[in-house]
């Protein structure tokens, strides 16, 4: 069996190699890449989609590329690198829906609405609010030219992540990390008028409750917080938007900023 995949590996064509390894990076940066990677798409568009990326990045990288490898440890070798290189490039634009995903979370734990309706866009269920605001994300994101800007960047990268090499497992652990804060940081910061609002309505239930025992304020509360948080949703979308719009266009431009 060795001596067959020798054999094989031989007779097949240099550029048939370097394809393949484009392949496998293109192939899983169209897993997470908004707007491919989504669960509702199927299987056979991802994998149309990464083959028509491949066949446009094949004649720009193949000049620009080393030798192709020569064994067959080589060629394992090489796939896992490229696999490895396509999840970080992948994982640096999902990282722009997580955030939408965490300030549509944030703002429905404080709303009181986060258990409410199924599931979204992610695996597991979420609120609706985070649902709206990632496929909204992934709309502008297709707007902005994502899709078109994919190819350029993929081979701008190419430069970042040498081809066949693994990446330096500490510059990569330190640039996740300061990602996901930031992610992270963004996204509580999109839904800070929603904490700001349920903050200052359980205040004023409070007092009301001191003042009037009674009074069964869960009844009258949670409409009432339900009704002003969707005006302040309805107010404030176009700011959540521009924000998050700044940080993608920064995306764009250097998608792994950071990385070295």
């Amino acid at each position: 069996m060795e001596n067959l995949l020798t054999i094989i590996f031989q007779q097949t064509n240099e550029t048939v190699l370097i394809a393949a390894g484009i392949f496998v990076r293109v192939g899983a940066i169209a897993f997470l890449l908004p707007g491919m990677g989504e669960r509702g798409i199927s299987l056979r568009v991802r994998l149309g989609g990464a083959l028509a990326l491949t066949a446009l990045l094949v004649p720009l990288i193949t000049p620009l590329l080393p030798q192709a490898p020569t064994t067959v440890a080589d060629l394992a070798r090489m796939i896992v690198a490229e696999a490895i290189s396509g999840l970080i490039i992948g994982f640096s634009f999902r990282l722009l829906i997580f955030a939408l995903q965490t300030a549509g979370m944030v703002a429905a734990q404080h709303l009181s609405i986060a258990q409410m309706f199924g599931a979204g866009v992610a695996p597991e269920p979420e609120p609706t609010i985070a649902t709206m605001l990632a496929m909204a994300g992934i709309t502008l994101a297709l707007m902005a030219g994502l899709h078109v800007n994919a190819v350029a960047l993929i081979a701008i990268l190419y430069d970042v992540l040498p081809f066949g090499r693994f990446p330096d497992p500490v510059s990569v652990g330190g640039w996740a990390t300061a990602r996901m804060s930031e992610t992270f940081a963004l996204g509580v910061s999109l839904a800070a008028p929603f904490v700001a609002v349920g903050f200052t309505y359980n205040i004023a239930l409070g007092a009301l409750n001191r003042a009037m025992p009674q009074l069964l304020v869960a009844v009258v509360g949670i409409p009432g917080l339900l009704w002003i948080g969707m005006i302040v949703l309805h107010h404030v979308i176009p700011s959540i938007f521009d924000a998050w719009d700044s940080r993608l266009q920064r995306v764009l431009i250097d998608p792994l900023g950071g990385l070295r």
